[in-house]
């Protein structure tokens, strides 16, 4: 476990290492013709894409008996956005939701009335280092009621949609889903594509 996590933290210092190459190269950038050359969100995503990276598939599920990209693969493959100019964070996040619900009694009268549920969500953000645009995606935590309270499964739930949260926003080829120990219920699996429409954009 610990070694996983000095792992994680060993490549993003490496990312932090790139982006800040980045930052002295766009420094260096003086004449109107070189800073048009400087990249947009949109447009780093697209030449990350185009290096086709793919993320190791360093892990085994044993309930579907295949290999699967983990976190730290994940993360090892979109660390060289840096070297255009991306960067990520991850943030853990709370939402209300809101079910409207109609309860039939029994004179066949319906009674409208609300649910509120406190979901998890995990927050991830794509930012480019010149351009001021984010990009955002939240991916629910899908755990069943009954295993909220098991530490085990709520982080590897909680591991599962950092993990699918990067793969849609870097545009990472997945041929595989592992599911883990998180519910069985699975969000769909991500496609190799372009930046597109399909996520927040925030100016």
């Amino acid at each position: 476990m610990n070694s996983t996590k000095e792992e994680m933290e060993e490549m993003l210092k490496a990312q932090q290492v790139i982006l800040d190459d980045y930052i002295e190269k766009e420094k260096e950038m003086t004449n109107k013709e070189n800073k048009e050359e400087l990249l947009t969100l949109k447009s780093a995503l697209n030449k990350f894409q185009d290096l086709n990276i793919k993320a190791q598939k360093s892990s085994t599920n044993p309930h579907f008996k295949s290999k699967y990209s983990d976190l730290t693969s994940v993360i090892n493959a979109v660390s060289h956005g840096a070297e255009f100019g991306l960067s990520f964070t991850q943030s853990i996040e709370y939402k209300n939701i809101i079910l409207d619900r109609v309860q039939i009694k029994e004179d066949a009268t319906q009674v409208k009335y609300q649910e509120v549920h406190r979901d998890i969500f995990v927050t991830t953000t794509v930012k480019h280092i010149v351009d001021s645009e984010t990009l955002t995606c939240s991916v629910p935590v899908l755990i069943n009621a009954k295993d909220k309270d098991n530490p085990q499964k709520m982080g590897s739930a909680i591991t599962y949609a950092k993990r699918y949260g990067l793969q849609s926003l870097y545009g990472l080829a997945s041929d595989d889903d592992d599911g883990n120990l998180a519910s069985q219920s699975k969000p769909m699996k991500s496609q190799n594509k372009r930046a597109s429409e399909d996520f927040i954009i925030n100016g």
